[in-house]
């Protein structure tokens, strides 16, 4: 058993006669609008010179981070850029925009990012062991996590939140920006920005199980003006786990440098890392059943992992950009990041076969011991933006190519393994057998991945109340395996495989009702690399399909409170699915399983509410409700492992009076009955079966006191009722326990 493979694709799917004329005509008309308004300085000046007679969009901030939450107590934020990187208010977006800010990240005590997500409208958190947290939203799995825009380093640890400002989430497909047109969702993490004034932190929590946690943040001017400033964040943190035997130390860091070298011109740089050192890890999860069929009913810190097993993860990224005024209220932006990642794997877990309670038999351990290993990522972004003049009407442009290029390095050689597979009761285990030792033997292999695009969009103003959004995007991927020998010298390549100008189109249009309300639509193709592979080692097509979205949005008390309401449908086919043809225990050369392309597809559809911000001055809310139908191509439910009814609610009121400095708030989960098909079969006929997740639903409170403008203290209680539940279900026919009820306590000085 192994983790996923490097993301890989297989042969240019064919495109049909009408797919491909719209194509055409999208792009042809995107780029000659966006070409009009960067080789017409005069039309630009125009612009500029009747801007008091109609409405124009204005892009005059420069940098990634226009809409700074930190400090603002709110719940939501005026713009995401994440979807266009046009600076377009929530309800001038025509996507389904959700906003974690930094008041709602403190609040719920989220320090990493799963826990942001599981307080996030329609997104699904699935954990497979310890350290391999997925994520999903309509349906299927999100692949696209960003930082400031960019794709986030492979072989990544889970984000630590610390470093962030916000976390923006784009449901839907997004792929005009990233190349990817996944159905599911963007994530975006948006760094936290220097401050001209000084302002600092720091905090000290503890929690249940031996958690402990030091973190600072400071921000500061390095001259008179502040045209030059810096910020630095700093958080360790160890805890135990209520899993037997799981320890982490991490320590996760950030240092950022901004200078505005003269008006209009802001160069940025920084360095950040993360590095997690956990022992006690598990690779996989616990028996459902046991071996006589009936219900294992394992206690929920159970673990039948070693003392020693590891999956050490170190990563640190250097990141730089460089934004610039241009003429006629033009914008242009130019970034760059580099992240290496390195991993130490060293794991013995017992997830194969079921326990015999009686005789306390019948599992057995999977071992996996690698060499280090090294994920290399460069990306690049470039694009400009800005204002032009067409048909006497004032629009937005932007053009740009963003991309990157993996390398990921893997070393050849063997374990040595001084212990048998099975154990001899699982009821009495405590991992106490010898550590392999891997021998490497010179031999290596590169898998070398490279996705870049150039796209073009615009936002045509038709009339005073009605703006189109219409872009396209052109993206080319290439993968390959790169193998030496022990020597060191490169013997071939194998694994090739390349699609060129695949093209994807963005529609999307927004009608202002009136000044609270809009009524939106967009649509999108497309397009997604696999990860997966057939029986015969092949990688398999990549997947294809649409996605649209129907809804409408408003924004009231001065942008203070969002809410929106949406109807969503995508068609995506080739998706990767269990070959159940090969015999159980089947597995590829690298150790993943056997997988075989849904060609037929399947169709997501369903309803989507989202509210978020001040409700009052002191009452703060942040949540929504997601129906979520998904069915193959026969009328068979998919995506079961999804809840079709998912209600997330986050809310904090701060009194006043006497009460003064008091705040108290909480957050819930609710979701409907989940299932997952069995992948070997109930024993101990393997009759194959559904492992079911009944519905249910997550309590969490909160109560902070601000002792004075300087120091606050505050208690967090995660699942407050102790709800038992799974996290994951069906993974090689185990599941998943969700974390007991957990208590945290937090002290804060502000600077």
């Amino acid at each position: 058993m192994q983790s996923t493979p490097v993301p890989c694709s297989s042969r240019q799917p064919a495109l049909r006669p009408l797919p491909r004329l719209l194509h055409n005509c999208l792009l042809s008309l995107a780029t000659g609008i966006a070409c009009a308004g960067l080789s017409l300085p005069a039309l630009a000046a125009e612009a500029e010179a009747d801007a008091a007679e109609k409405t124009m969009p204005a892009i005059t901030i420069l940098g990634q981070s226009t809409a700074s939450t930190q400090g603002t107590g709110s719940y939501t934020a005026g713009e995401a850029r994440s979807a266009t990187r046009m600076d377009l208010s929530l309800r001038e977006t025509p996507q389904s925009v959700s906003i974690i800010t930094r008041q709602l990240l403190d609040d719920l005590g989220a320090v990493r990012l799963d826990q942001a997500l599981a307080q996030t409208t329609g997104i699904q958190v699935g954990q497979n062991d310890t350290e391999r947290t997925t994520f999903y939203a309509r349906g299927f799995g999100i692949n696209n996590i960003q930082i400031d825009g960019m794709a986030r380093g492979g072989n990544a640890p889970l984000q630590d939140t610390i470093l962030y400002d916000r976390i923006e989430v784009i449901r839907g497909a997004t792929g005009l920006m990233g190349g990817k047109g996944d159905p599911s969702a963007t994530i975006n993490m948006i760094r936290k920005r220097p401050t001209k004034a000084f302002q600092a932190s720091a905090g000290l929590s503890m929690g249940r199980w031996d958690d402990q946690r030091l973190e600072t943040d400071i921000s500061a001017p390095l001259n008179a003006d502040g045209s030059v400033r810096a910020r630095a964040a700093l958080a360790w943190q160890k805890r135990d786990s209520y899993l037997d035997m799981y320890h982490e130390r991490k320590t996760v860091g950030m240092a950022i440098l901004e200078a505005d070298l003269r008006p209009g011109t802001l160069l940025t740089a920084g360095v950040d890392f993360q590095d997690n050192k956990p022992t006690g890890a598990t690779w996989g999860a616990v028996p459902y059943w046991n071996a006589d069929g009936s219900l294992a009913n394992l206690p929920r810190n159970t673990s039948f992992t070693t003392p020693w097993s590891t999956w050490a993860n170190k990563q640190h990224t250097l990141f730089t950009s460089l934004d610039q005024r241009l003429p006629g209220n033009w914008n242009m932006h130019l970034g760059y990041a580099r992240t290496e990642s390195t991993n130490r794997t060293t794991v013995a877990y017992a997830g194969a076969g079921h326990p015999d309670p009686a005789t306390g038999e019948g599992m057995r351990l999977w071992t996996g011991a690698y060499g280090p290993g090294k994920t290399t990522n460069d990306n690049f972004d470039l694009y400009a933006s800005g204002p032009f003049t067409l048909l006497g009407r004032k629009h937005t442009a932007i053009i740009g190519w963003n991309g990157g290029n993996q390398r990921a390095r893997s070393l050849g050689g063997e374990a040595e393994i001084n212990y048998p597979a099975a154990i001899p009761d699982y009821r009495s285990w405590t991992g106490n057998i010898p550590r392999p030792v891997f021998r490497a033997d010179g031999s290596h292999t590169v898998d070398v991945t490279r996705l870049a695009g150039g796209y073009v969009a615009t936002r045509l103003s038709l009339a005073d109340p009605l703006h189109l959004i219409i872009g396209a995007r052109s993206s080319t991927y290439r993968t390959d395996t790169r193998n030496y020998d022990t020597q060191g010298v490169y013997t071939g390549s194998s694994d090739f495989v390349e699609t060129r100008n695949e093209v994807t189109p963005y529609v999307g249009a927004v009608f202002d009702i009136s000044k609270q309300y809009s009524a939106y639509a967009s649509f999108t193709q497309l397009f997604n690399p696999q990860t997966s592979k057939d029986r015969n080692d092949k990688f398999l097509s990549p997947e294809t399909g649409d996605n649209a979205e129907l809804g409408i949005k408003g924004e009231f008390y001065e942008g203070k409170l969002n809410a929106s309401a949406a109807l969503f449908h995508t068609k995506k086919k080739n998706l990767a699915e269990l070959d159940r043809t090969v015999p159980p225990g089947f597995l590829l050369p690298d150790g993943g399983q056997a997988m075989v392309a849904n060609g037929a597809g399947v169709t997501a559809k369903g309803v989507e509410f989202d509210v978020a911000g001040q409700i009052t001055p002191a009452w703060e809310a942040n949540g929504g409700y997601t129906y979520l139908h998904a069915a193959e191509a026969d009328g068979r439910r998919a995506a079961t492992t999804q809840p079709r009814h998912l209600l997330r609610l986050a809310t904090s009121y701060r009194f006043n009076g006497q009460l003064a400095g008091l705040k108290v708030g909480g957050s819930m989960t609710a979701q409907s009955a989940t299932y997952s098909e069995s992948w070997y079969g109930r024993p101990p006929s393997g009759t194959i079966t559904d492992i079911p997740q009944a519905g249910y639903a997550l309590l969490n409170a909160m109560a902070s006191y601000a002792v004075n403008k300087h120091a606050m203290v505050q208690l967090n209680v995660n699942n407050l009722l102790d709800k038992k539940y799974y996290r994951n279900v069906g993974f090689f026919d185990g599941v998943f326990w969700g974390e007991p009820r957990n208590i945290s306590l937090s002290v804060r000085g502000m600077f």
